[in-house]
């Protein structure tokens, strides 16, 4: 069996926008920060004996990769002068779309730093669940970490994929637990609010100046929570847990090659 790797570009992750998604804003910033996806698949393939595969992911705004030293130019809705202060957000219940729509699993794997594999608490099962992080801590990213995760890994059953779907933010049953006492990657203080808020789903900061004192400031995270410090007791009212689905533009992917 060969390894395959699904190279996705998401763009224009800086989307000033409201379109029905409620979410923190810190701050008292007035802008609203949602995510928004533009896939573009691709594949290719590497000889192994191994069954995992991996899924890219690169975030641009506009034309330019997202990054802490660099300066965004020509991105609406942005100050020519802006760049990144941070950028980090948990993906869950990913499936790979096959050429007849149907919707297979993309077994997320546990490594103790990334991601967690599936699996059963107290409140219930749940999906996988990893972070993306685009940070480095370096220019206007101060604060932040120098370790970076650009990718998700895990496996999947042999099959001529066309898309990819997966869900922003933390699985529930995961979403209401403390912090300090979590698996990773579900035990970084800076990606988490309360027990009964959770965590942030997609933490995004921005600055129109380089400086990460006047960042405008977007979290992601589900609210109108319910429940107590033994874990949530009830779905929350305002989940804010977006779908992205990705298709290829042409052709499909071919798992046998």
């Amino acid at each position: 069996m060969n390894q395959k790797i699904f190279s996705i570009i998401l763009i224009s992750i800086f989307i000033i926008a409201c379109n029905g998604i409620t979410g923190k804003k810190d701050e008292n910033k007035n802008q609203t920060v949602i995510l928004a996806a533009i896939g573009i698949l691709q594949n290719r393939t590497i000889n192994t004996a191994s069954a995992v595969n991996t899924i890219n992911f690169n975030i641009t705004a506009g034309t330019q990769d997202a990054a802490c030293a660099t300066t965004m130019t020509n991105t609406v809705g942005l100050a020519s002068s802006s760049s990144m202060v941070d950028l980090r957000l948990y993906v869950h219940d990913v499936k790979l779309v096959s050429t007849s729509g149907a919707k297979v699993d993309f077994e997320i794997t546990t490594d103790n730093l990334w991601q967690l594999a599936k699996g059963s608490n107290s409140f219930g099962s749940y999906s996988g669940v990893a972070l993306l992080d685009f940070e480095n801590g370096a220019g206007g990213c101060v604060g932040g970490t120098a370790e970076m995760n650009k990718s998700i890994r895990g496996t999947s059953p042999v099959g001529d994929y066309t898309g990819i779907e997966f869900k922003v933010g933390v699985p529930f049953n995961l979403n209401h637990l403390q912090s300090a006492t979590a698996a990773a990657p579900l035990n970084i203080p800076a990606m988490y609010w309360a027990w009964n808020s959770g965590y942030k789903f997609a933490k995004i900061e921005y600055s129109s100046n380089a400086t990460s004192s006047s960042a405008n400031r977007f979290h992601l995270g589900s609210g109108s929570c319910t429940g107590n410090t033994a874990g949530p007791n009830n779905a929350c009212g305002l989940p804010n847990i977006p779908t992205i689905e990705l298709k290829k533009s042409a052709g499909n992917f071919d798992s046998n090659k």
